[in-house]
């Protein structure tokens, strides 16, 4: 509601108070420094604003009309309202063309980051479809190949099991063997569905770490604990990262030391950091390299953690750094969908967006420059046409009629007309045309009274 409320006042208020502020800037005559400051900043809000080129339009247009509007109701005449209008365009025009290219800038590079932005989702997309694909042969794979092979193996199992000739401590050790397959089969049957269904790949079936050490321990692992902090303390952190860590730790103890007791170790403080110890015996020590602890290390850097492993003579040592919940650690699919060589193309996008933007800025500062050249120009011609020798000036003496005296005149004068008294005329011509020499802005003053010259004198800003 709120949003909608300001969307209406700047569509109601706003806009139109910033068109009439601009036309009146517009129509300023001869503004004083702090007055032309002011129309210089009212003239950038404008341009840098939303729909700058519009409102500048539509203030011009208005400033237009209600110059001709003055000129047709007795005001100023038509040439002096055009070259103050002149004049205004250069005051104005060059800070709302600043406005409006800056503007521009910002919207290029915006585009730029959008059109980045867009094409990352799509390649995600696209990733995204082409690892379900992956996924789901995957599935296929492990439910025909290798879970109906461990079918067969329980199956013999089940057979041995029930040979009468085997003894009662080989019988046990089968009948453990055979559970345990059929509890592996389980977990791959659910390993299976969540391929199907689109859950992460290799997600833990036991997320709760008593659970997870309670069964290593069923299974005749010796584990001791430390520091195990409590759930409230747990629950800050990725309990799918934790549960990773410590099975890949167990299992990883027990395929290179079976019967050894593995220690594992908490310390919890802005992340959560675990330690696992296990001693190794000799002829393994040097066979700690695999693909799981490689994968997990990957996982942990793209959360913001660490994996750090140290296999010695007798013990081998895991200490795993599990960063806190947030937004700060990116998700590793997110690291995982983004390809290596991307990078340069997105560098050369945004490069080229800042040249496209620069471009613009120094469009603009050509075009200010036409534009101040043009009203150079203009009032150069103006002055040109305007001027008055000096020796024509000699010639026009105090009471010398006014016709005779405009015949050594100029067609045109140096406007805006002078301010003067009540029931008397005066006109302002050029001394020189040249804006380089000291005489330029001085003007020689010719002021009537009935008809006569009453008055004819040199003037400068100096001595008006």
């Amino acid at each position: 509601m709120d949003q909608r409320i300001r969307r209406a006042l700047s569509r109601h208020l706003v806009a139109p108070g910033a068109v009439l502020a601009l036309a009146s800037v517009l129509l300023m005559s001869e503004p004083g420094p702090w007055a032309a400051l002011l129309g210089a900043v009212v003239a950038f809000a404008v341009g840098i604003g939303p729909s700058g080129v519009r409102r500048g339009a539509v203030a011009l247009l208005l400033a237009v009309l209600l110059s001709t509007v003055l000129v047709a109701a007795g005001g100023p005449e038509w040439r002096e309202s055009v070259r103050e209008m002149v004049f205004a365009l250069a005051r104005t025009g060059i800070p709302w063309l600043a406005g409006v290219a800056w503007r521009l800038r910002r919207q290029v590079r915006r585009q730029a980051t959008e059109a980045l932005a867009q094409k990352r989702r799509e390649r995600s997309a696209l990733l995204r479809e082409e690892r379900d694909g992956e996924r789901l042969a995957l599935a296929e794979s492990l439910h025909d190949d290798l879970g109906h092979a461990l079918s067969l193996v329980a199956l013999n199992l089940g057979r041995l099991e029930l040979d009468p000739a085997l003894p009662p401590t080989a019988h046990e050790t089968v009948t453990t063997a055979r559970r345990q397959l059929s509890q592996a089969v389980e977990r791959l049957g659910a390993s299976v569905a969540s391929l199907r269904d689109g859950a992460a790949p290799g997600v833990p079936h036991c997320d709760d770490v008593d659970a997870l050490l309670e069964r290593a321990g069923r299974a005749g692992v010796e584990v001791e604990v430390t520091g195990m902090p409590s759930p409230g303390q747990l629950s800050a952190f990725d309990r799918e990262s934790l549960t990773r860590v410590l099975r890949e730790a167990v299992t990883n103890a027990v395929k290179h030391a079976p019967g050894q007791a593995v220690r594992i170790g908490f310390t919890c403080g802005e992340a959560l950091e675990v330690t696992v110890r296990n001693p190794v015996t000799g002829h393994r020590a040097g066979t700690l390299s695999g693909t799981g602890l490689s994968t997990l290390a990957h996982r942990l850097r793209a959360e913001g953690g660490e994996l750090e492993t140290r296999a010695g003579d007798r013990e081998f040592s895991l200490r795993a750094r599990i960063p806190p919940k947030g937004p700060a650690s990116p998700p590793a699919a997110a690291v995982r969908e983004t390809p290596a060589d991307d990078g340069g193309h997105e560098d050369a996008v945004l490069t080229g967006a800042r040249r496209r933007g620069r471009a613009i800025l120094a469009g603009s500062a050509v075009l200010a420059v036409a534009v101040l050249g043009a009203v150079e120009a203009f009032d150069a011609f103006e002055t040109r046409r305007a001027l008055l020798s000096s020796e024509d000036f000699a010639l026009i003496r105090v009471g010398d009629t006014r016709t005779r005296a405009a015949r050594l005149l100029p067609s045109h004068e140096v406007l805006p007309r002078p301010a003067s008294d009540p029931g008397t005329d005066c006109h302002d011509y050029a001394v020189t045309a040249d804006p380089f020499d000291d005489a330029s802005g001085d003007a020689y003053r010719i002021c009537y009274t009935a008809g006569l010259v009453v008055s004819a004198r040199y003037v400068s800003p100096e001595n008006p």
